[in-house]
């Protein structure tokens, strides 16, 4: 099994790293010869998707040159894309926005049947007013323009306890990588 997971967060080393890591040694421990990627965002540059249309008109890519280029023949090749972020400003990170916009120049053929996962983080209490769910919703609306299956989800509160104090949520994130 060939995954590739997106660390859609600024920070390389935060809650969102920490989450993320716990459901990819879920998956380690039930599959040993998984084949995982990481892609960080926030080592990369990404121009946005301009809504040019090339890659819709006889253009068999994306006409932009950026670490994109890579990153396609990454999710080509990947069984699992899992999405890590947090939440900022009831929505996604603009880093992994502007990677998920870019997968357009994508055919859906290519990726019929793979799999798609989400991770997020939030600072606020309440799941709903953080606004995880237009994320998730977000989510599920690629995967279909992509003919992707979602998979699952974890959404963890940061708001009371750093991820790492939070024994639970990485037990929970643990067990989900396990059901991959």
């Amino acid at each position: 099994m060939k995954i590739v997971s997106v660390l859609g967060s600024p920070k390389k080393n935060g809650n969102t790293a920490s989450l993320l890591q716990a459901y990819l040694q879920g998956v380690r421990e039930k599959n040993k010869s998984a084949e995982i990627t990481q892609i960080i965002l926030a080592s990369q540059k990404i121009v946005m998707c301009k809504g040019c249309n090339s890659c819709k008109n006889g253009n068999a890519a994306c006409i932009i040159k950026d670490d994109m280029d890579k990153n396609y023949a990454l999710v080509r090749a990947a069984d699992v894309l899992i999405m890590a972020t947090p939440v900022y400003v009831f929505n996604m990170t603009a880093q992994l926005k502007a990677f998920l916009d870019r997968l357009y120049a994508l055919n859906g053929d290519e990726l019929f049947g793979k799999q798609i996962v989400l991770l997020t983080t939030y600072g606020a209490t309440d799941e709903e007013e953080a606004g995880v769910g237009s994320i998730v919703q977000t989510i599920k609306m690629i995967a279909h323009m992509l003919n992707m299956n979602f998979k699952h989800n974890i959404n963890v509160s940061t708001a009371n306890q750093e991820i790492l104090e939070n024994q639970a949520a990485l037990h929970k994130a643990f067990c989900l990588g396990l059901a991959l």
